[in-house]
């Protein structure tokens, strides 16, 4: 990740850190689901990666003797280190784990990799940390997601509103490229209903998902534009609401 992208994302994370537990219904849903994905039962060495406030430690640590969390955002860590005070906190890049080789049984990580542009990178290290037999359980935004936000802001502008996800070819040629072998890869749609269009970038921006990588639009959104493209968006309601999906990829992969 450069530095510029690494900043921007940090800083969106790190401001959401105190609101992020309550605003994080995607995060949570699919964090459990991911967890029932986990081949292994027994780890003496457990890796979140992503970590956020620590939203998953409960359940890693039953499992292992060992837990180390790994966020970019020095305040995610703080608050996961406030919760679980036993789990080792590191702040640092997924593609350079401060971490000896073949050291990690299991890599745990949820809705993180979006954000890194260089997958075989990440993979190029998740291989050079796991031990032999080793496994890293994942979820990633996919390509197709947040479609309802782009046709939206298709009536408005054509600047990117919404950022570009890897597809399934991608995330799989990159752990295929890293010597990872790949037990599971299955996307999975999430549908999730608001009552407004204000509650809606409130479950994006409180979760600090905010950042919108690559996008050349400078400057805030005029009110014209934002009511055009609340009307737009309107045309999605249903009786349940104002609907957002997400096709989230849930793959398993081992050295």
């Amino acid at each position: 990740m450069t530095a510029l992208r690494a900043q921007s994302v940090t800083e969106r994370f790190s401001k959401a850190s105190s609101s992020y537990h309550q605003a994080a219904t995607v995060q949570q849903q699919v964090g459990r689901n991911l967890l029932a994905y986990n081949p292994i039962r027994k780890s003496q060495l457990t890796l979140d990666l992503g970590c956020g406030p620590g939203t998953f430690a409960p359940q890693l640590k039953k499992f292992s003797e060992h837990l180390i969390a790994v966020d970019l955002s020095a305040e995610m860590l703080r608050q996961c280190q406030a919760n679980e005070p036993d789990v080792i906190a590191i702040q640092a890049d997924a593609q350079h784990l401060p971490l000896p080789d073949n050291s990690v049984d299991l890599i745990f990580s949820s809705l993180a990799i979006q954000w890194i542009p260089n997958m075989k990178s990440l993979f190029d290290d998740v291989y050079r940390v796991l031990k032999p037999g080793g496994s890293m359980v994942f979820t990633s935004v996919c390509e197709g997601s947040l479609w309802q936000l782009k046709k939206a802001w298709r009536k408005v502008d054509e600047f990117d509103h919404v950022n570009k996800f890897a597809s399934r070819v991608d995330i799989e040629r990159a752990a295929k490229e890293a010597k990872l072998e790949k037990a599971i890869g299955v996307i999975r749609p999430h549908t999730f209903w608001y009552s407004d269009i204000k509650e809606l970038f409130g479950s994006i921006r409180d979760v600090g998902a905010n950042t919108v990588l690559g996008s050349k639009r400078k400057g805030l959104i005029g009110r014209q534009s934002w009511q055009q493209f609340s009307r737009a968006y309107e045309s999605f309601r249903t009786d349940d609401g104002l609907p957002l999906t997400y096709q989230i990829y849930y793959g398993v992969v081992s050295k």
